[in-house]
């Protein structure tokens, strides 16, 4: 269950960041482009904070390399399996206690 919502999550994500390069690129009109801008820096502010926590975390466990670009663009959805053990991503390193 936890995969399958993982992935559509990150459907969801991008398909944001999708609407946020139409809106930067002035594709979508001015009254929701706004909006759009401003919660795109917000989560992008967050996913940049959630790399920082998670890779201290990851360090201290072992060292798992965690990819800047893949928090960058889909924040927990890439690491939320990594921390709990799962193969969505990669090798699971954790699973052992």
């Amino acid at each position: 269950m936890l995969s399958f919502i993982v992935k559509l999550t990150r459907i969801g994500v991008i398909v944001f960041w999708v609407a946020m390069i139409l809106s930067l690129s002035s594709v979508i009109p001015a009254p929701y482009s706004t909006p759009i801008i401003w919660i795109g820096i917000f989560v992008l502010v967050s996913h940049l904070s959630a790399y920082f926590y998670v890779r201290k975390l990851f360090d201290s466990r072992g060292g798992v390399d965690i990819s800047f670009a893949k928090t960058l663009v889909f924040g927990f959805t890439h690491w939320l399996p990594l921390v709990n053990g799962s193969t969505l991503d990669t090798d699971n390193r954790f699973n052992n206690g």
